[in-house]
């Protein structure tokens, strides 16, 4: 399960799915060494800058851990669990697998027809204010709290784009679901640059006025975000528990 074949489109976040159920499942023992990643991006058919970013996730996580030297090498971390436990709250135990699956497919239908409807009726100013979202977003803010402000005022701004207003009303809500999710996760730069660079690359598929590309950059987007939460969950969330 853990090398089988990856869709290309979405790969970091795949990897990051895989090695979190494999460790939250037991099939990756605490202490226990990963393929180096030369070894990984062979055995998955990805570049190892891919596999690179994966770890990193994992490793600022702190699910992982990295050591120099003859042995070293990157391992489980024998307190994974605990690190898990850290960065969720007690009040979080409804949201399961299902909860977010569900989420996930109204994410696919608002978000990627906000995005294609955004393409087709943007004007000039519209661009300007995506970008600058995009850009806070790459700055990262003081805090992770206020960097998922700003991503979700990009979603929000993206269906305002497309000049919806039933479709604003909705992705506030989803956005605001959606953030039940992320707040329960441990932080990753990593994570949040991958994310950010996805919002540029829906922000110039908008610009060039490519519907379906915007709309398929969002879907992929999506998705991505899916595999985060169970990823960083290390599958737990499959279980329906903390």
């Amino acid at each position: 399960m853990i090398f089988s074949p990856l869709d290309p489109n979405s790969a970091v976040e795949q990897i990051v799915r895989r090695i979190g159920e494999a460790i939250g499942s037991g099939v990756l023992d605490r202490g226990e060494r990963l393929p180096t990643e030369a070894e990984f991006a062979a055995q998955l058919g990805v570049a190892p800058m891919t596999v690179r970013q994966a770890l990193s996730v994992l490793r600022e996580a702190e699910f992982i851990e990295t050591r120099r030297g003859r042995q070293g090498g990157s391992f489980v971390r024998d307190d994974a669990d605990a690190a898990l436990r850290r960065h969720v709250a007690d009040n979080r135990d409804e949201f399961t697998v299902a909860h977010l699956r569900d989420l996930t497919d109204m994410r696919r239908a608002v978000s990627g027809e906000s995005a294609a409807l955004a393409a087709l009726r943007h004007e000039p100013d519209d661009l300007a204010r995506l970008r600058e979202l995009v850009t806070a977003s790459h700055d990262r803010l003081a805090t992770y709290e206020e960097y998922r402000i700003a991503d979700a005022r990009f979603h929000v701004c993206l269906a305002e784009v497309a000049r919806s207003n039933r479709l604003v009303a909705t992705e506030t809500q989803i956005q605001a679901s959606l953030t039940m999710f992320l707040t329960a996760l441990p932080r990753s730069n990593t994570a949040t640059t991958l994310s950010d660079d996805q919002h540029a690359a829906i922000v110039a598929a908008v610009a060039g006025r490519d519907q379906v590309a915007a709309r398929e950059l969002m879907k992929a987007h999506v998705e991505a975000t899916y595999d985060w939460v169970i990823g960083l969950r290390l599958g737990l969330l499959a279980e329906g528990s903390t």
